[in-house]
């Protein structure tokens, strides 16, 4: 076990600049996706009013409530979880999950060493509570679907807020992960992060799936036009 540990850890390294490359080269793409789909939004705002009941929910209690009795400690919880989830992912056994009071938080795992980049890199881009709720409305009959919206919305916004206060050049694990490569992947991660979880949306007609083939299309235009550059 420790063997295949070692091979998918040594795999996901070897891929972390060409990933990083890939990133930079599809963040202004991603950025034009993104505003095709906030169009869309803004033209059927009505469709949308529940995910955005749930966007002014998380404004109110995160104001009222969270940010008056030590609200960081939540963003740490989830911080922590989504370390954990991506270490269990990539198969690594967890021994410790610790979040405190004070904003600070780690997870200790056994397995092979340091594990890899992603396990490190997850939490400032992966939306864990959105995440969960999209899996709930895959599962879930249309009944339902409101409520949803509206726990998609909040989960949407809480993401965006949490990201933007966690991510900072003094945060150790993207020190350890690399500054360069933090800058370079980050924001590409999370422009699709942002277009999947409104792609989520029942019956909007965002689909993620066209998306992911529409920026395929567009990295290999872009190495089309390489080779014949070089050539």
């Amino acid at each position: 076990m420790n063997f295949f540990i070692i091979l998918l850890n040594r795999t996901i390294d070897i891929l972390k600049y060409p990933v990083a490359l890939v990133a930079v080269l599809l963040t202004f793409e991603l950025f034009h996706v993104l505003y095709e789909v906030l169009e869309y939004v803004y033209v059927h705002l009505e469709f949308y009013k529940d995910f955005f009941m749930g966007m002014l929910a998380y404004m109110v209690s995160w104001v009222l409530i969270f940010r008056k009795i030590s609200g960081k400690w939540f963003f740490v919880i989830e911080h922590e979880f989504t370390h954990t989830l991506f270490a269990l992912l990539t198969f690594h056994r967890i021994n410790a999950f610790v979040a405190t009071s004070k904003g600070g938080g780690f997870i200790n795992f056994s397995g092979v060493a340091n594990g890899n980049w992603l396990i490190l890199i997850a939490p400032y881009f992966f939306p864990t509570f959105s995440m969960i709720i999209i899996l709930l409305i895959y599962f879930s009959e249309v009944q339902h679907y409101p409520i949803l919206m509206i726990l998609l919305g909040y989960t949407f916004l809480y993401h965006i807020h949490s990201t933007i206060e966690e991510t900072s050049h003094k945060q150790s694990d993207l020190q350890r992960v690399g500054l360069w490569f933090s800058w370079s992947f980050l924001p590409a991660a999370n422009l699709l992060a942002i277009i999947g979880i409104l792609s989520a949306i029942p019956n909007d007609r965002i689909e993620f799936l066209r998306t992911l083939e529409h920026l395929y299309a567009y990295l290999a235009l872009l190495l089309a036009d390489f080779i014949k550059f070089i050539l």
